[in-house]
């Protein structure tokens, strides 16, 4: 299955719809819920989550969706099926710190062919294709995204999850001028601006936090690869990932 360009728009709308809603939450008081790793779910996870599965049944017909919150059994033989975060970053969300999105990726043969980023805070969108990727803000106007080329190589990390020994070993190994903190998938969205050019992840995420991001590299010609040097592939029997590097040098 090729996604089109009415389809793309669409989907975008869709992620818009669901930031909208977990913006109305965000404005108030929300319950917190603890999933059976002790992880935080809001009730905006949820509802952004129906809207996102509501929004894909409407556009295609009979669509595989695996999402974070409510459908995440293993499923055998998974060839071409969508990931849904419909709020990634609930900690940074439950902080209130803006640095929170909605992640929608298109999974084919094991790779991320498509996907779509949105953070509700600072009305940017995200696009990744196999060929390019594009940023949208405000809704309004699709712009290639280009990747700005720097000599000097910045390392960004998660703001809730990183290994200072780890980062300092990174950091020597790289030849790191620079260290930026950021919460959610916007990390893979600076990589492909330019504004990081490696985001190095140990410990557990799973291929709905990751999909959408690595479809936004891969549009740059950028790479997400395990420590092996191999591609994260995806459609993995409990959905979860090895330690990564993403990277666009």
């Amino acid at each position: 299955m090729k996604i089109n360009k009415f389809q793309t728009l669409e989907i975008c709308k869709i992620a818009w719809k669901a930031g909208e809603k977990i913006l109305d939450i965000y404005s108030r008081k929300f319950k917190i819920f603890r999933k059976k790793d002790f992880s935080p779910v809001t009730t905006a996870d949820l509802e952004s989550e129906k809207i996102i599965i509501k929004g894909l049944k409407k556009i295609f017909n009979k669509p595989t969706i695996i999402s974070e919150e409510t459908n995440y059994k293993s499923k055998s033989k998974l060839n071409s099926f969508w990931l849904v975060d419909p709020l990634d970053g609930t900690k940074e969300f439950i902080k209130k710190n803006g640095e929170f999105t909605v992640n929608i990726a298109f999974i084919k043969n094991k790779k991320p062919v498509f996907g779509i980023i949105y953070a509700p805070i600072l009305k940017k969108t995200y696009i990744g294709t196999i060929k390019n990727t594009y940023k949208v803000i405000n809704q309004k106007d699709f712009k290639k995204v280009l990747p700005k080329k720097k000599t000097n190589k910045t390392m960004i990390i998660s703001r809730s999850h990183s290994s200072k020994n780890e980062n300092e070993k990174l950091k020597k190994k790289y030849k790191i001028k620079k260290i930026l903190f950021l919460g959610s998938s916007l990390k893979f969205c600076y990589i492909a601006e330019g504004i990081a050019h490696i985001y190095p992840r140990t410990g557990t995420t799973y291929e709905w936090d990751t999909a959408a991001g690595h479809a936004i590299i891969n549009g740059v010609g950028g790479k997400v690869e395990t420590n092996k040097g191999c591609e994260l592939k995806y459609g993995k029997k409990d959905f979860k990932n090895t330690n990564f590097i993403a990277k666009i040098f």
